[in-house]
């Protein structure tokens, strides 16, 4: 975000876009004011798996942080995303946040063999 402001030199007041005299001590020195706002959002996310010695496939994946959202009009700015797959113990467990409203949108914790 970009603002834009103007002062006169000699008294300080903020002046109009090209008020040149100054309407309060004449003056036709004016200083302008630039001001540039920006927002950076960090966003962190990691997946860790376990496998066993031997096999190829994992035995227990854990997901966690931000991602982007496949329903972009729904969640714009994307969604806090935990899933735990345990195939060790036999659990599906999965949350979804909206990262804007913080409602939790999902909220599944169930039987690994009965999740589709």
């Amino acid at each position: 975000m970009v603002s834009t402001k103007y002062f006169c030199q000699n008294c300080k007041k903020e002046l109009a876009e090209n008020q040149k005299p100054c309407p309060y001590c004449g003056s036709a020195k004016i200083d302008i004011k630039v001001e540039i706002k920006e927002e950076i959002k960090i966003r962190e996310s990691f997946r860790v798996r376990q496998k066993r010695k031997g096999f190829k496939k994992f035995m227990v994946e854990c997901l966690q942080g931000w991602f982007p959202s496949g329903d972009k009009k729904q969640f714009p700015e994307g969604i806090q995303q935990t899933r735990i797959i345990d195939k060790k113990n036999n659990r599906y467990k999965k949350k979804i946040i909206n990262e804007v409203t913080g409602e939790v949108v999902v909220n599944k914790d169930e039987k690994l063999s009965e999740h589709k």
